[in-house]
């Protein structure tokens, strides 16, 4: 068997302060320490950074749940999601959610542009893509759809990547986060086959 396509080991942790309750994940079980300790300090950068945006430390009023989602654990590539509910008063609270492509082999942090090939016009495509989706499933838009952002919030879970928005971006908060699954197949003539989404395919 080739121990490299085993899941990585994913240990969760708690953080518990006052009016902080929230778990993360911890990758464990790396064949390098140091690629370890370089990307568990980036899943604790993305936490403490969703912490103090959601005015934590500014609000002594606001407290913070939140906890975790492993999206995909296979052939070397860990993508998994942060979410946190912060509440100050008021009618209802507002969770965040950011998340985090990463390859346990090279250390590499991916972005959304590096999971396609140089000048494939990626954002065109997948832009097409979501404004079918929001046609077909007759969703209800706040404002009209302008297309992702360059820096825009994905995950892939096995043959999908997922493009996300966050709360009040594109639909009313009683919709949830918007998310809009597109399938490896749809889009494998423009992704990079040995980065993390092209893996996928096979």
């Amino acid at each position: 068997m080739n121990t490299t396509q085993l899941p990585v080991g994913i240990i969760s942790r708690h953080i518990i302060q006052p009016r902080l309750d929230i778990y993360y994940p911890e990758l464990a079980g790396l064949e390098n320490p140091q690629i370890e300790q370089h990307l568990n300090a980036r899943i604790m950068k993305q936490v403490k950074m969703m912490i103090r945006k959601q005015g934590y430390e500014e609000n002594l009023q606001t407290t913070i749940t939140g906890g975790f989602e492993m999206k995909n654990n296979q052939r070397d590539i860990v993508s998994l999601t942060n979410s946190h509910y912060s509440f100050s008063g008021g009618a209802h609270g507002i969770t965040i959610q950011r998340s985090l492509t990463m390859d346990v082999k090279t250390g590499q942090v991916y972005s959304l542009k590096e999971l396609f090939k140089p000048n494939s016009h990626y954002q065109q495509r997948l832009n097409e893509l979501i404004k079918e989706q929001i046609t077909s499933r007759d969703l209800p838009l706040l404002s009209d759809f302008t297309g992702i952002a360059p820096n825009q919030y994905y995950y892939i879970a096995d043959k999908a990547l997922i493009i996300y928005f966050q709360l009040y971006e594109l639909l009313p908060y009683v919709y949830g986060f918007p998310y809009f699954p597109i399938s490896v197949y749809d889009v494998q003539d423009i992704v990079i086959e040995d980065g993390p989404f092209g893996r996928m395919m096979y």
